[in-house]
């Protein structure tokens, strides 16, 4: 391996013109590096929709939901069924396993069994339908509103809109979302109908018979063809108001407008409208595809976008309701800002520990690191975002070290009378394989978190390959580089009188006598200073009882979250009316002047904006708004003021607000979820934990998901006399279904739009419950009609508005959060409650939210770690030839956890999955300084020096590299730390604060583990 130096000094132009290729080609692809604002995840998700209009729930769940679970399941790579049954409808969400990477041949798979299942469904269900771009996000959402202007001309200028977005480069999917489709509405009521002796059905006959665009031929004349077309299809809706409807038994015929009232209008009720800043919107949903700079396309989107509003008629008004390149912006920026604070801080501290000329070789060898592996990420698609750039503030603490223990040992070597060149291959040749191989520990340690699957393991991938890139990036240069510039740069110093001993010149300062004065001291007192440290890891052991714990930190964007949640039943209108007025309260720059937008889907959860953001399933009374604010810091004095407001002033409303947060779930969410087959005892046992956390002060977001129940007439038909009267069930059931929702009779075409044409009773009489019996019903047979009262009876019940299952079982999930508590210690305070659960036989709850997720991820993550810890082992045995020596190294490794406790509750910061990694990365560098310290202990016992002579010298030769890592390591993570970064802030402060005693143990502990081991004589 000394090799790579010395070609590095024989052929010099070669290595000058690869310094300047990296450099210059580094930053070239550093400046262009497409940006992101986190990792990706990949949303291994679909979504089966299945309806049936007006079905009831629980028949839902047992005609069509259980037979779409039990195909799906006869994927082998599906991990989870979560379904949700309701009225009319049945939603299926499809999970596949972590591991799998084609997740279009499963998508494939699953829409050829969801066809196969269509002829198993009861007939007249509409689907199964499967959406398998759940996981797609919007890089862009674009918010179109106009004064003076209706719905409709909205709509067709959203759809102009959207064909021109398409011409852009790099776009994947642009969706609509609050298009309020037309329709003419054909109103009668039952009395008027009875009058004329006409049913519902003899009126749609007449419109579809003249409702026609059909060809008449074509006649020749004088060799030409001319085309007869004949009239007949509706051109305004005045011609649907004049159609003469034939009245039976009579030769008489009436125009339509004598039986029923004709309007044009909208959708009704509306079809989940979207209100931005209070007005009524149409949003316009943007992706792109994968491996587009985001940035660089929001660019080419707000340049086409300014163009086409330049162009559309005064009033109407585009805005971002949200931008994803200006987040990703502010975040690499905050992010690369922390790197080149990193950066300056790490060269400071070089230039002052090893002097001016030494000081910068070093400094030159850092950022020649970084742009050398910045060109190898882009190689290898790791993405410049969040995680992989503060992966690079840790990485300088570690990849340092290689390059200030070469120029050390060069510098060294040179002072002792080495020509340049001759260190410089010396010290190649004799650091080449410890330091590779304390670089391949660091990188085996950082092996579980590039091997964990799953969402979480996706999010924190880039972390483990950055540090490995960045460290083998490290080594090489600190076998090519570092050597040349020391040979070119350090002059021997001149020559002094008086003879010196062995290094004695070198190592005689005053922190080096210190030092040797400490170790010295405790490889006297070697069980003393054993037994203080593990008194010591005791009681960090003891304290890390009262280290908060939390799985992923809330986000820190300026953005929060505002769920509704009105009674299961509730009508869009009213659940429209809530959102209207907390957008209005919102925007009122007296009372929030913080805010400056608010976008609200009523109904539905809108598109996804945000990766780990799932939207909301479609529901009348759900509602989903965004609020933006000018900066993150404004965001949770909103939330609690939005919170405030919502209790005070919207008491019909159910409101969650939440910030956003880091990784695939939401931060501090217990999820409690019981399982059996009755749902009134999953309901009664959720009642009980509902009010168990009602009782628990501070909690809020309580929920529980099967909701209320809602009222349900059921009519009874008596099938005897309904024959006699000459009705079947489909007649009744579709004489009450046209009267009450409205049934499509044609179309109107205008233009190249197709409006339908819906008859339905009129409002007065459709909308009382209590002119249900008087509804008259009508026989396909003969057309007569006969008042519902006759040949039925009413039966009131209250039902489940929703059954929820989970790999198909029933599943009642009651959730909460708490202001300050986290999800483990909130689940602490609800023990008692779930301790007196008593569920009956066949019954069970399994915890899920934050803690399962954890649990989870941990899982996934520690079944890589005895693979990571075997390879260490491994490497340092095959290293040393030696059990000894590679004990000592692995018994300093966990002690830094006295260190890492320490800080955490000193700085009050929480541990989380980010302070595991950042666990891993201490483990790196601990391993890193017992590996160069024991190789020149073995060193100086090769010159022939006594293993007490050897023990102290090595150490005290080691101590400036050793500290001079710890210190650069610890003031490179200053910016995280000062900063407080949402994400890094307890990986920091864990690094720093177990780096710093981890130091002292092992210039003390390896030492003296050392001189146990190999029966050294107490000093």
């Amino acid at each position: 391996m000394g090799n790579i130096t010395r070609f590095a000094l024989d052929y010099s132009r070669v290595t000058i013109l690869f310094i300047l290729f990296a450099a210059v080609f580094g930053t070239t692809v550093f400046l262009s590096y497409p940006k992101r604002e986190d990792p990706s995840i990949v949303i291994r998700e679909a979504v089966v929709t299945a309806a049936f209009p007006g079905m009831a729930t629980q028949r839902v769940e047992d005609l069509i939901t259980r037979k779409l679970e039990e195909k799906i399941r006869e994927i082998p790579e599906v991990d989870e069924i979560r379904s949700d049954s309701k009225t009319g409808l049945s939603i299926v969400h499809v999970t596949v396993r972590d591991e799998i990477a084609n997740l279009a041949a499963v998508w494939q798979d699953l829409r050829n069994k969801m066809n196969d299942i269509r002829g198993e469904l009861p007939s007249g269900t509409k689907g199964p339908a499967v959406n398998d771009e759940f996981g797609l996000t919007a890089v862009a959402t674009v918010a179109l509103w106009a004064d003076g202007f209706s719905l409709a001309e909205m709509r067709d200028v959203a759809r102009d809109l959207r064909d021109q977005l398409y011409g852009l480069d790099g776009i994947k999917r642009v969706e609509l979302y609050g298009v309020q489709e037309e329709r003419i509405y054909l109103e009668f009521s039952d009395a008027r109908l009875s009058q004329f002796g006409v049913s519902p059905a003899l009126i749609a006959q007449a419109l579809v018979q003249q409702n026609i665009i059909l060809p008449g031929g074509n006649v020749n004349v004088a060799g030409q063809k001319v085309a007869i077309e004949p009239s007949g299809n509706f051109r305004s809706v005045d011609d649907i108001r004049n159609v003469l409807v034939a009245i039976p038994g009579t030769e008489r015929v009436v125009p339509l407008i004598d039986i029923a009232t004709v309007t044009r209008g909208y959708v009704d009720p509306p079809d989940k409208p979207v209100f931005f800043n209070g007005k009524p919107a149409i949003v316009l949903s943007v992706s792109i595809n994968d491996g587009v700079n985001s940035v660089e396309f929001g660019e080419r989107l707000t340049r086409r976008l300014d163009a086409i509003e330049n162009s559309l008629p005064i009033g109407y008004v585009l805005e971002y309701a949200t931008y994803q390149p200006d987040l990703v912006d502010a975040a690499v920026d905050g992010a690369v800002n922390n790197l080149y604070q990193t950066l300056v801080i790490v060269l400071i501290v070089v230039v002052v520990f090893l002097g001016l000329r030494v000081g910068l070789i070093v400094g030159a060898f850092v950022p020649l690191t970084m742009l050398v592996s910045i060109i190898v990420m882009r190689l290898l698609d790791v993405e410049l975002q969040r995680m992989s750039i503060a992966s690079m503030i840790i990485a300088l603490g570690l990849l340092v070290d290689n390059g200030i223990v070469v120029a050390e040992d060069i510098r060294n070597r040179i002072q002792k009378g080495d020509s340049a060149r001759d260190a410089a291959v010396a010290g190649g040749k004799t650091l080449a394989l410890p330091l590779l191989t304390s670089s391949l520990t660091t990188i085996f340690a950082f092996l579980p978190i590039v091997l964990q699957v799953g969402a979480t393991g996706e999010y924190t991938l880039s972390l483990g390959q950055v540090l490995m890139t960045t460290l083998l990036a490290s080594w090489f240069l600190a076998m090519f580089v570092t050597p040349a510039l020391c040979a070119w740069f350090i002059k021997r110093p001149a020559a002094r009188g008086g003879a010196k001993g062995p290094g004695e010149d070198l190592y005689s300062g005053r922190f080096y006598q210190i030092y040797r004065g400490f170790l010295q001291t405790v490889l006297r007192r070697r069980a003393v200073f054993i037994v203080a440290v593990a008194v010591a890891f005791v009681a960090a052991g003891y304290g890390f009882r009262f280290v908060a714990q939390e799985f992923f930190p809330p986000n820190d964007r300026n953005q929060y979250l505002v769920y509704l949640d009105l009674p299961a039943g509730t009508d869009i209108a009213t659940t429209s009316d809530v959102v209207q007025r907390l957008g209005g309260w919102l925007k009122d720059s007296k009372q929030n002047p913080e805010v400056t937008s608010v976008i609200g889907y009523v109904g539905s959860g809108g598109p996804r904006f945000f990766l780990s953001l799932a939207p909301l399933d479609a529901d009348p009374h759900v509602a989903f708004m965004l609020v933006s604010t000018d900066s993150n810091d404004q965001v949770p004095e909103l939330v609690r003021r939005t919170r405030r407001y919502l209790l005070d002033h919207a008491p019909e409303a159910r409101g969650r607000v939440k910030q956003l947060w880091f990784g695939g779930s939401e931060t501090g969410l217990v999820e409690v979820r019981l399982v059996g087959p009755d749902g009134d005892v999953l309901t009664d046992k959720a009642d009980g934990l509902v009010g168990a956390l009602s009782a628990i002060p501070g909690t809020l977001d309580i929920k529980q998901d099967w909701e209320n129940k809602v009222l349900k007439v059921n009519v009874e038909v008596d099938q005897s006399r309904a024959r006699r009267a000459g009705l079947t069930s489909q007649d009744i059931a579709n004489s009450l279904a046209t009267f009450i929702d409205g049934a499509a009779v044609t179309d109107y075409r205008e233009g190249d739009k197709v409006i339908e044409v819906i008859g339905r009773g009129a409002a007065d009489e459709r909308g009382n419950l209590f002119n249900l019996p008087q509804i008259n019903v009508y026989s396909s047979l003969t057309g007569e009609a006969v008042p519902l009262t006759q040949i039925a009876s009413f039966r009131p019940e209250w039902a489940f508005s929703r059954i929820r299952r989970a790999d198909q079982e029933r599943t009642l999930t009651v959730s909460a959060k708490h202001q300050y508590l986290k999800a483990n210690q909130l689940i602490a305070e609800l023990q008692p409650a779930l301790a007196s659960l008593e569920l009956p036989a066949g019954y069970r709850w399994e915890m899920g939210g934050e803690v399962e997720n954890s649990a989870e991820a941990m899982e996934k993550l520690l079944a890589n770690v005895p693979l990571a810890g075997a390879l260490i082992i491994a490497l340092l045995v095959w290293q040393f030839n030696s059990y000894r020596r590679a004990t000592i190294i692995l018994a300093t490794i966990p002690l830094s956890l006295i260190g890492v406790v320490v800080g955490l509750l000193v700085m009050n910061a929480v541990f989380g999955f980010m302070v595991i990694l950042g666990l891993l990365s201490l483990a790196g560098i601990v391993i890193n300084n017992g590996i160069v310290l024991i190789d020149r202990i073995d060193s100086a016992r090769a010159e022939g020096q006594s293993l007490n002579e050897a023990i102290v010298n090595a150490a005290v030769t080691r101590f400036r590299p050793i500290l001079m890592t710890t210190i650069t390591t610890i003031l490179g993570l200053l910016p995280l730390i000062v900063s407080r970064d949402p994400l890094f802030f307890g990986m920091a402060i864990a690094i720093a604060f177990g780096l710093a005693v981890a130091t002292v143990i092992t210039l003390g502990l390896v030492p003296v583990l050392y001189s146990i081991l190999f029966r050294a004589k107490a000093a």
